[in-house]
Formats: structure tokens, sequence, C-alpha cells
């Protein structure tokens, strides 16, 4: 109950209870409510209502001059319930006024939100307008064709061609390690297939510049994984540097992400023991850092023999050593002869090509 109401309650209580003069306890009430905070707040939130309150009390004066004690009484007691009337008129007025105020707020803010939807889906336009002449731009710097060479260099061209059809398939194949959900293209692993053919085949001219599109085309599939999921360019150097510092391990980075090279792995299609410790480590990496996938990647210093299982088998070996030491995902590749790092005719150092790679697959570009 408000101060007002307390004081008109108690007016009539102390008539009632046969206290002071009805007329004299009514005048002085009214004239502390007048004098009152509310009353002064009602004054300047209803200033017509409370002119009504003053109305009453000058009536209330004149009657108890005129010595009518009882409409006295009565135009004082109005005069409080009016000047009650007048606070709670004023404070609805204040009331109605916030809500229309907090009203333009929402809708200033409201209309706001729509103008900035309305510029991201702009953005959102152009940044794929973008993307097609990025991508007409990239396809116009990719190598002219080729021009003809001697017997010794197409044979070069053709070693370079098989590396390159090689990194385009690890490429698509990580890209769909960032985006699973993500179908690829109907054409690309039959493409892909056709070209190893021609390269196995020998053929001349070289197919080099069908490697390089492909290559191109391949890493512009993970590019764009790597944005359908979200960057977080920060993962592949935490990663990075950990095993850097954890010492030993001699990490690299190529497009698809951190790359650990491992020697002398296998007994045969067996792992040595000092392999296996090692994947088991890197198997606990992985199972600390869930936002990479693995792929491994088995490399040959020489072509293989027809039907001979060892590569599968090693990657088997690798896969459920990785596996059992709490790797979540693990995507074998078999390289065979077609990435060396050294001379594959040296007889002497071409034992070098043999190697593993594991490749955690980063969500992110660098």
């Amino acid at each position: 109950m408000s101060r007002l109401g307390s004081v008109l309650v108690a007016a009539v209580a102390l008539a009632a209870c046969g206290g002071a003069p009805m007329h004299v306890a009514a005048l002085d009430d009214m004239e502390r409510v007048r004098g009152s905070v509310d009353a002064q707040e009602g004054a300047r939130l209803a200033p017509d209502v409370h002119a009504l309150a003053e109305h009453e009390r000058r009536i209330a004066l004149d009657e108890h001059a005129a010595g009518d004690d009882v409409g006295a009484s009565l135009h004082a007691q109005r005069s409080i319930a009016v000047y009650a009337h007048a606070l709670i008129v004023g404070r609805l007025a204040r009331a109605t006024t916030e809500l229309a105020d907090a009203q333009k707020a929402l809708d200033d803010t409201s209309a706001e939100l729509q103008g900035i939807e309305a510029s991201r889906a702009q953005l959102d336009q152009e940044a794929t307008g973008l993307e097609d002449r990025v991508r007409i731009a990239r396809d116009r710097l990719l190598p002219a064709q080729s021009a003809s060479a001697t017997a010794e260099r197409e044979e070069a061209r053709l070693i370079a061609a098989g590396a390159l059809a090689l990194e385009a398939r690890l490429l698509c194949h990580a890209a769909r390690l960032v985006a699973p959900g993500v179908a690829p293209a109907a054409d690309e692993d039959a493409e892909l297939s056709k070209l190893d053919e021609r390269i196995a085949r020998r053929s001349r001219p070289a197919p080099i510049d069908d490697a390089t599109r492909w290559r191109a085309r391949c890493l512009d599939s993970l590019t764009h994984a790597r944005r359908d999921v979200g960057d977080d360019a920060s993962a592949a150097d935490t990663l990075l540097s950990e095993l850097s510092a954890a010492g030993g391990w001699d990490p690299a980075r190529d497009e698809r992400g951190v790359i650990v090279t491992l020697r002398s792995a296998f007994r045969g299609p067996a792992l040595t023991a000092a392999a296996a410790a090692r994947l088991a480590d890197l198997g606990r990496v992985a199972a600390a850092h869930k936002g990479f996938a693995l792929q491994v990647v088995l490399h040959d210093s020489q072509p293989t023999k027809p039907h001979d299982d060892t590569d599968t088998r090693r990657a088997e070996a690798v896969t459920s050593a990785l596996l059992a030491s709490g790797a979540s995902a693990v995507h074998p590749e078999q390289a065979g002869e077609r990435a060396p790092l050294v001379d594959p005719r040296d007889a002497h150092e071409r034992t070098r090509n043999e190697r593993l790679d594991v490749v955690f697959v980063s969500t992110s570009a660098h």
C-alpha cells in the first residue's frame, strides 16, 4: 500500500476511535499528504489530476473557514484520494511511455538486424563470385602446354608426372577426410586412374600437363573442404610445435597438414619393434588431437612385382598399430615408387625412397 493510502486509512481509523475531531484530522492528513514525496511525484507526472486535488483542498479549507466542518472533512478526504490518483495516473503514463520507447528500440534493432542479414547475403554472393573468378584465374596460371623434348627429358617428365598424379590423389583424398559428408566429383577417381594408367604405360608425350592440372584441381577441392568445415589455423601449428619440441620426429608441413616420416619401418610385411613403438606414440598423439584424420602413405624404392601383397599387409599392420594406440581414423594409401626422393635408377641410393609417411590431415589452410 502507498503512503497516500496508508494516510487515508489512518485518518478514517482515527475518527472511528474517537481521537481528534474528524475534520481536524482530515485537514491535517490532507496537508501531510500534499507535502509528501509521492504527492510531489504525482504533481510532476500528472499535473492535471494533481490540480483537481489542489481544487478539492481549497474547497476543504474554505468550508472549514466558513464553519462547515463536515463538508471540509469530506473535501479533505477527496483531496487525499485525488493526490493518490494523480500518482497512479502519472506512473501509468510513465510506464506507457517507457513501453513505447522499448517497442521503438526493438523495432529499430529488428530493422538493423534485417539490414545486416541483407548485407551478409550480398557479401556471400560477392564472395561466391570472387571464388569463381579466382578459380578461372588459377586455371589461366597453369603452365602452358609443354613443348616436345628429348627422350631423356621426356623420361624426367614422366617421373615428375607420376609424382604430381600421386600428389593429386592424396590431396583429393585428404579433402574427403576433412569433409567426409561431401561427395567427390563423379569423374575424380576414374580420371585419376586413367592418368595413372597412362603413366604406367609410359605414354609419350609424358602427361605432365594433365598431372599438373589435376594437382591444382585437387588442391582446390581441399581448400573448399576446409572452408566448409571452418578453419582452425592454430591447430596444425600447435601440433607441429609439440612434435618438434618432443624431439626425434622431424615433422614437416605440406598442403595436407603435418607429416612424420618413418624409415626402416618394416621387415618384410611386418613392422619392426622400433617402428611399432613409434607408431604407438603417434597413435596416442592422434588420440590427443581429435581434430585430425590420419593419412598413412607407403612409399617403395622400386616397382612392386605382380601379385605381391606386401604393401597391402604393411598398410594393415600400420593401421592396426595406430588404431590400437588411440587413433580414431586411419586411411592408408599405397604410393608405390611414384614419389622418389632420389633418382630411382641409382641402385645405391634408391633405398632412401622407401619410407612411411603418417600425415595428420589438418582442417585449416596455411
